[in-house]
């Protein structure tokens, strides 16, 4: 069964809705697969596009191998080793193709998320806080933006650590093209993640859906510099709406870098003022845990 899930979430241009329609419909994705032209044709519920979509990808069966040769591995929601932290998020995803590993679902993970465009204050704060977790054996996960997210996780890896990246483009794509050494060392000392079918281009709309998965796999938000209309309190609400913790580094008046973590604080975020804050929140009393990989 789990070659069906792979096949029909591996379906470019056909996302988690149609998805969803197209199971409601045939009851299991073999019976999509299965599922004569003529069929097909009845799903008024795809554009024309999707349903051609379709009756070509019947009958291209290599798409499994194709994807072991290029170092891709898929799994389904309904697999018992999909990650228990994601399956019961709203908006699960129905799979997730990935590189390298999972995250660990026996280790607490934190995810760090904030400003692309952000100060050196901000990457100094971020590397301290990913180092001090990595150190705790606390995997870190965000989306290999730049700003941010790559400098968490690339002090997180530095200090021996583990991390995972969430994309909003096929596992296949480094996307921005300048963290490709990010992009192989998290496949060799974590994962990349993604439920976009690999060759799916980093659009847009893609990056606020792909927020959930970041949260969804963590125990806590964790928002270092963001402005008032940015990306991470996308996922910093969506974390609330999964019953996760939201934490922020606060900044200053005034400075348009500080402003979405200022808000998160207003509206009753947690305050981080230091490592120890957060590490206590976790329940890890500072340098008291080392060498967890494997626990």
């Amino acid at each position: 069964m789990e070659v069906y899930w792979c096949w029909l979430c591996g379906q470019k241009g056909i996302y988690r809705p149609h998805i969803r329609a197209l199971l409601q419909h045939f009851k299991t994705p073999q019976n999509v697969y299965e599922a004569s032209d003529e069929e097909l044709d009845k799903c008024s519920f795809l554009f024309p596009k999707q349903r051609q979509r379709l009756k070509r990808a019947k009958r291209e069966d290599d798409f499994w191998h194709g994807l072991k040769t290029q170092g891709i591995q898929f799994i389904s929601a309904r697999h018992p080793e999909f990650p228990k932290s994601l399956r019961d998020i709203p908006d699960a995803p129905f799979g997730l193709f990935y590189k390298g590993r999972l995250p660990q679902e026996t280790r607490k993970t934190v995810a760090m998320v904030g400003a692309r465009a952000c100060s050196y204050y901000g990457r100094k704060i971020a590397a301290e806080i990913a180092n001090a977790l990595a150190g705790c054996g606390i995997q870190v996960v965000s989306g290999m933006a730049l700003g941010i997210d790559c400098h968490s996780q690339s002090a997180a890896l530095e200090a021996g650590g583990d991390s995972f990246a969430v994309l909003g483009c096929g596992v296949d794509i480094c996307y921005p093209a300048r963290n490709r050494e990010l992009y192989q060392r998290l496949k060799e000392q974590g994962g990349i993640l993604s439920e976009y079918p690999p060759g799916t281009e980093p659009l847009a709309h893609h990056f606020p859906v792909r927020n959930r998965l970041i949260s969804g796999l963590s125990q806590v938000v964790l928002v270092i510099e963001a402005r008032e209309k940015s990306g991470s309190l996308i996922t910093a609400d969506c974390a609330l709406e999964q019953g996760r913790d939201v934490m922020a580094v606060p900044g200053r008046m005034g400075d348009p870098l500080s402003g979405g973590c200022n808000h998160l604080i207003a509206q009753g975020a947690g305050i981080i003022l230091s490592v120890e804050d957060l590490l206590s929140l976790l329940e890890i009393p500072v340098g008291g845990i080392k060498n967890t990989k494997n626990n």
